[in-house]
């Protein structure tokens, strides 16, 4: 698996995320935050402006030499960070995105929406970032953190939102290989599947909701029958060795679910770990859930955007507003102020 950030933002989540990741700049402030890491590739001294446009701008520029970058990149998994709010990294994904898929790789974008009180052109970028994804959105998968959301969680500290979402990437992308064991299981899963949630292509989301208490709550999507893809693990701890009870229990938990998602790829699986966190209100400690979906239903998706794009328009409009000066002094006032 290869990991990409681009943008200030995007480095950091990259450099969090992977100890060798390639590094995309197009500022000289930003190049210098991270001058440490060796692929480190830089566009640009004078960055984006922190506009949408402008960045945009420097990538269809340099369209050959971002190639150039990935020309040895081929059926690789990808995973993309980028803020939504910047200039640089939310302009590079489209064709970013483009020139990784031309190499039949498989794309997951990370990416982070601003919070609403960083205003414009925070708020318009991740609008103009967002709609240039869409058309791509059947053959890359996009996860989306909202500030507004981790803000109220965590409040403004920037280290544990950030490690907040890396955790959660990190879970999605290596739910098999980093959190389970090779204790017994009844139904297995293979990392393959894993896989072909993760890049299955449109919005993807996260859930680790105690699904014998409740149905998946995700950051904006939910299970229905236009979902593409769902994958749910139940973890069950290593303590435990007799796990027919356990299977069944599961057995039952699917067939109610799979009601939901009617025309999704349900793949199913008990996975073996320690079991140290649950997410159940009832104190349950010897089993979990984890459910992954991909190729939500975009409506919700869409309507949050929108909102945005709203709040956006808003503010942009009113920064557009010409000032009408007007003369508030008389020909006679200016007379006698002629001293």
């Amino acid at each position: 698996m290869i990991t990409v950030g681009v943008g200030n933002t995007g480095m950091l989540l990259a450099t969090m995320f992977d100890n060798k990741p390639i590094l995309i700049s197009t500022a000289s402030q930003d190049t210098s935050n991270f001058y440490y890491k060796n692929d480190i590739y830089s566009f640009s001294n004078e960055g984006a402006s922190k506009r949408f446009k402008a960045g945009y701008s420097i990538w269809i520029e340099n369209i050959e030499k971002l190639r150039e970058i990935f020309i040895n990149t081929n059926n690789e998994k990808v995973v993309v960070f980028s803020s939504l709010g910047g200039g640089s990294g939310s302009s590079s994904l489209n064709p970013l995105s483009k020139i990784l898929l031309e190499n039949d790789n498989k794309v997951l974008l990370v990416t982070v929406l601003p919070f609403k009180n960083e205003i414009n052109p925070p708020l318009s970028n991740a609008v103009q970032a967002l709609n240039n994804i869409m058309p791509l959105l059947q053959k890359v998968s996009l996860l989306i953190f909202d500030n507004e959301k981790l803000k109220k969680e965590f409040g403004f500290n920037w280290g544990e939102i950030n490690s907040y979402i890396i955790n959660r990437v990190d879970y999605i992308v290596n739910l098999i290989t980093k959190y389970s064991t090779n204790d017994y299981s009844p139904l297995t899963l293979d990392q393959s599947e894993l896989d072909s949630v993760v890049f299955g292509g449109g919005f993807i989301d996260f859930s680790d909701t105690f699904l014998e208490e409740s149905i998946p709550i995700f950051e904006y999507g939910k299970l229905d029958k236009s979902t593409k893809n769902c994958l749910i693990a139940m973890f069950v701890d290593t303590k435990i060795k007799d796990l027919d009870e356990y299977h069944n229990k599961f057995t039952e938990l699917i067939n109610r679910i799979s009601s939901k998602v009617a025309n999704a790829r349900m793949i199913p699986g008990i996975l073996r770990s320690e079991v140290n966190y649950s997410n159940s209100t009832n104190k349950i400690n010897d089993r979990a859930y984890i459910t992954i979906a991909s190729g939500l239903n975009i409506e919700k998706y869409i309507k949050k955007i929108e909102k945005i794009r709203d709040i956006a328009i808003k503010k942009a409009s009113v920064f557009m507003e010409e000032y009408k000066g007007e003369k508030f002094i008389n020909t006679k006032d200016n007379k006698i102020l002629d001293i």
